[in-house]
């Protein structure tokens, strides 16, 4: 591979940063399912004056919430993907898209199955946790929600 200087090495940098958001955005779909799909399991066994807190309405409108931050994300995902070989200003729209959705969506589902555990929530022995480290470091690595934003609102113009 030869080394590039100047606008050619800026505009590599720029297409590898998409590549891994894209990537990084479908690893995000799989953890966030995951995720959802763990705190049901536990919304339907953990039990709360003598029924299982999944029953409570509230707790369903919550769970929901996550789901559809997840078929975002899933959505999200996809474009970016399918937008890798596209021009280069459509390629970054779509990775800037996925990076705030992704962002957002691991904030909200890895928060929500948190508190939705209690303390348990963030302890080894359960793979929330694990997820939940995960999603946090998801939100923050390849730019963070704010800056891809703004690249964002550049690229819009």
């Amino acid at each position: 591979m030869a080394i590039s200087h100047g606008p050619e090495g800026l505009e590599l940098l720029e297409e590898w940063r998409d590549r891994a958001v894209a990537a990084q955005a479908a690893e995000a779909a799989g953890l966030l399912e995951r995720m959802v799909g763990d705190t049901v399991a536990y919304c339907k066994e953990r039990k709360q004056f003598g029924q299982p807190i999944a029953s409570f309405q509230a707790l369903q409108h919550r769970m929901v919430d996550m789901h559809i931050e997840v078929e975002q994300v899933r959505a999200a995902a996809v474009l970016a993907a399918c937008k890798l070989d596209a021009p280069a200003r459509e390629r970054a729209r779509a990775a800037s898209s996925a990076k705030v959705v992704v962002a957002r969506a691991c904030r909200f589902v890895g928060q929500n199955a948190v508190q939705l555990h209690g303390g348990m929530g963030m302890t080894d022995e359960l793979a929330i946790g694990h997820c939940f480290k995960r999603a946090t470091r998801i939100e923050q690595e390849h730019g963070s929600e704010l800056w891809h934003a703004a690249r964002l609102a550049t690229l819009m113009l």
